[in-house]
């Protein structure tokens, strides 16, 4: 009975096990249903009962399925379980003793800590205490320097012995203000003392000064250099830098000046006639000062005011090398800065007379305004006038002196930077030496970097601001004005004066004078050692080949090339202009073939200038920047021999178009002519005797034959890709309209192969490289013939799968499937029903 029970229980309501929730629903569920009828309790009591019966039943059924399995899996239990009591006592036990342990360790830390607390307040103490005992130390030992220096610098006077009394003089200066903070205090004696002392150090500071003063002065005036240099170097230890080194200038701007009236008066007595000259040289007067600037030397004469120049500022380095390390220990490198600030008004001086002279002298203005004009005129596209246009030979010497003028002034700006960038690093070494201790390496950096910042702002402003830089950044833009108008007349000449170089030759004379010209110039501005005029005669002698040259060698060959063809209409021209028919057909023609391979000879050359020029400037050390602009304009000499190049090939084209294509063309018309559905004795007899591949092949080689000579190499394998490109394109055409069978198909083969052999020879081991092209132009037309010389369809198919696999370059074209099924087509012997079937 309660199986039953069970199983209907199960089938109804909510399992046994089942959570509270599904229980709870249920009974709510009923709940709605005890409205409409009464529910017996009793029922539900006995459910329960019997619900708990079963709970209880599955409590003894597991607990003794527990003890089945512990004695299946366990020999001896209760010896376990006495072990078990024995090892948790011991820990009990030994958590016992790590708690006491841990109460102890508390204790004993709290004791340290306080100790800890006490001997920190006790040392923080005894460093109060210590500082304190320096700093009295240190004003004790101040004060007994300031009595020292008292008592001893009144005799030190006395007896002349300056440094002493200099040194005693700095000691007071650099004493801690605490010293006379004293005086504060009631203590009356040492009160006394230090007044007495610091009057007497105040006075004698004084009266030093100006001895030294007026010392430096009288040395100056006497030229005592060994005075001189022994006074200037008491000035920074009475912390009057400035004032010794503006009195120490006094002599040195006395030498700059004599230098700079030695020089310009030898500039200026070379400006006096030969006769003068002469006449000076018989007397023997100046003749040193003469030749020092190479006056007198006919050679040097348009390069006068650049070795004035160069003199002046070897004499000038001359002049700070000696006497700089005299300054150098003593005054510091911001102190050496402002003295070389000094010393450069007086060079700016000189600069300016000798700019004044330059111009009056060479016409610089004048010459200028007029080449402005040229320019200009030469834009707008006006006539000029011969009388206004400068000679272009005067204009090279004057391009070429300020060039060595510039050359000059960079070499003596790198002598100043080298010098005082060395006593700088010293410097900045010595100062963070004895710093070192005193702050962190953080604000060490920072002082080091700002102390950088301020020394090249100060040396900027030396080199790039003062009269001498400003002056030549004007010159040097001059410069770039007069190398333009330069190259410009010296390439309209060049054109003027074409000739072709002589009987045999392939390029005219154009060629060696533009490349000339231009290297002249490049390397003219780069020996300048100014980066900005190289990029700038790069940059004009690039837009001069794009224009002047490119449209030159452009008009001529747009005017053509004269053949069979279009003999008649140039006849005519000809005829109306009153020239001999024939000789100016051999006239236009020789213009043409010369300005081609003036083109591919002009690129080449040019390719060559821009691996010399990188290939120079390479060794010389430069800054990133510089660099950079230098890279970026030799990469305008590749463009514009790239467009040479691209013309040279335009012209070859043209070339091909007049005197080859046709002739090709009507070569290959017979071709399709020919019978293709062949017999083994036709293919043997076309073997021995063919009668088309041998003429066809003879008047491409005549045409060769003939033009090779005229031609240079590079135009020469252009040429050749032109020819094959056209022959594969005509047999081509002729192919596909002819019907072959399989022996149609291996004569077909032969005759391809005949073809790229011929081209391949024809081309030479040499220009093997260059002509590798013939393989790719031929690709197409060697397909085609694979296609025809198959025996079956699959075979075709398996023959273009592969050629599209092997075909790896994307400029090599491929057959499509409609353009298989067409070259199938054409074997008489494939069925059109398998044709048509391919996919």
């Amino acid at each position: 009975m309660p199986e039953i029970l069970l199983h209907s229980k199960y089938l109804s309501g909510v399992p046994a096990g089942r959570k509270n929730g599904a229980r709870i629903a249920q009974k709510t569920e009923k709940s709605d249903e005890k409205e409409e009828k009464q529910f017996d309790f009793s029922r539900k009591i006995r459910e329960l009962r019997l619900e708990l019966e079963i709970k209880k039943r599955e409590e003894e059924r597991i607990e003794k399925d527990i003890v089945i399995i512990l004695e299946e899996n366990t020999i001896d239990g209760g010896e376990q379980n006495r072990s078990f009591g024995l090892a948790v006592t011991r820990l009990n036990n030994h958590m016992l003793v790590v708690e006491n342990s841990a109460k102890q360790l508390t204790s004993a830390l709290k004791n340290i800590s306080s100790l800890a607390d006490t001997i920190s307040g006790r040392v923080s103490a005894l460093d109060v205490a210590k500082t304190r005992v320096v700093g009295c130390l240190q004003l004790a030992g101040d004060m007994k320097d300031l009595g020292h220096c008292a008592e001893g610098i009144d005799d030190a006077i006395r007896s002349e012995d300056f440094e002493i009394a200099s040194q005693h003089i700095h000691r007071f200066l650099t004493l801690d203000e605490a010293v006379f903070q004293i005086r504060e205090f009631k203590q009356k004696d040492a009160t006394d003392s230090i007044r007495h002392s610091y009057e007497i150090l105040s006075s004698a500071k004084d009266r030093l000064s100006k001895i030294l003063k007026s010392r430096l002065t009288e040395a100056v005036q006497k030229g005592d250099i060994a005075e001189m240099q022994r006074f200037v170097k008491l000035f920074p230890l009475i912390h009057e830098s400035d004032e010794g080194l503006q009195r120490y200038s006094v002599f040195l701007n006395q030498k700059i000046d004599k230098l700079a009236d030695e020089n310009l008066a030898v500039g200026f007595s070379v400006k006096n006639s030969p006769k003068n000259v002469e006449t000076m040289r018989r007397k023997g007067k100046n003749e040193k000062l003469i030749m020092k600037a190479g006056g007198t030397d006919d050679n040097r004469r348009n390069v006068l005011y650049a070795d004035t120049l160069f003199m002046f500022f070897e004499g000038v380095a001359e002049i700070i090398e000696t006497n700089l390390p005299v300054l150098e220990h003593s005054y510091g490198m911001e102190k050496l800065l402002d003295f070389m600030f000094i010393l450069q008004a007086r060079i700016d001086e000189f600069f300016r007379r000798l700019l004044e002279e330059f111009d009056t002298r060479r016409r610089l203005s004048h010459l200028n305004r007029l080449v402005d004009d040229v320019i200009h005129k030469q834009k707008s596209a006006a006539p000029e006038h011969s009388e206004d246009v400068p000679d272009a030979l005067e204009i090279d010497a004057i391009a070429s002196e300020i060039c060595m003028m510039n050359s000059s002034v960079e070499m003596y700006w790198r002598f100043i930077s080298r010098r005082i960038g060395k006593n700088n690093k010293d410097t900045l070494g010595e100062k963070s030496g004895n710093d070192e201790e005193e702050e962190t390496e953080e604000a060490r950096l920072e002082r080091q970097r700002l102390r950088k910042e301020a020394k090249d702002q100060k040396m900027d402003q030396l080199l790039n601001r003062s009269r001498v830089g400003t002056k030549m950044q004007e010159l040097i833009g001059n410069y770039c004005r007069l190398e333009h108008f330069y190259m410009l007349k010296s390439v309209q000449k060049a054109i003027k004066s074409d000739a072709k170089e002589d009987v045999g030759g392939l390029t005219s004379s154009l060629i060696d004078d533009v490349v000339f010209i231009i290297r002249k110039s490049i390397r003219r501005a780069a020996g300048s050692g100014n980066v900005d005029s190289v990029c700038a005669t790069i940059n004009n002698a690039t837009a001069l080949l794009d224009t002047v040259i490119h449209s030159s060698l452009h008009h001529n060959i747009q005017s053509g090339y004269v053949t069979s063809a279009n003999f008649a209409s140039e006849a005519f021209t000809a005829y109306q202009q009153g020239k001999q028919v024939k000789e100016a057909a051999e006239s236009q023609k020789e213009q043409f073939l010369l300005a081609v391979n003036n083109s591919a000879k002009l690129s080449e050359l040019l390719i060559e200038l821009q691996k010399g020029l990188i290939s120079e400037w390479s060794g010389i050390k430069r800054p990133l920047v510089e660099k950079n602009k230098l890279e970026h304009s030799t990469t305008q000499i590749e463009e514009s021999a790239k467009k040479l190049s691209a013309l040279a090939k335009h012209g070859v084209e043209e070339l091909f178009k007049s005197a080859f294509k046709t002739k090709i063309r009507q070569g290959a018309d017979p071709y399709q002519n020919i019978d293709r559905q062949m017999t083994m004795q036709d293919v043997e007899y076309f073997e021995a005797h063919d009668p088309f591949m041998e003429n066809y092949l003879a008047q491409i080689d005549r045409l060769l034959v003939e033009n090779e000579p005229h031609l240079f190499p590079d135009n020469y394998q252009t040429i050749l890709l032109f020819t094959a490109a056209e022959i594969a394109r005509q047999i081509e055409g002729s192919i596909a309209k002819c019907q072959f069978n399989r022996y149609g198909a291996l004569q077909l083969d032969r005759e391809y192969r005949q073809i790229c052999a011929y081209l391949t020879n024809v081309a030479g081991w040499s220009a093997r490289e260059k002509v590798a092209r013939l393989g790719q132009v031929c690709d197409v037309l060697m397909i085609i013939v694979a296609l025809l010389n198959v025996e079956t369809i699959e075979e075709a198919m398996e023959v273009w799968h592969n050629s599209k696999t092997m075909t790896t370059s994307s400029t090599t074209r491929t057959l499509s499937l409609p353009e298989v099924r067409k070259v199938l087509s054409l074997r008489a012997d494939f069925p059109t029903v398998a044709i048509k079937s391919i996919e």
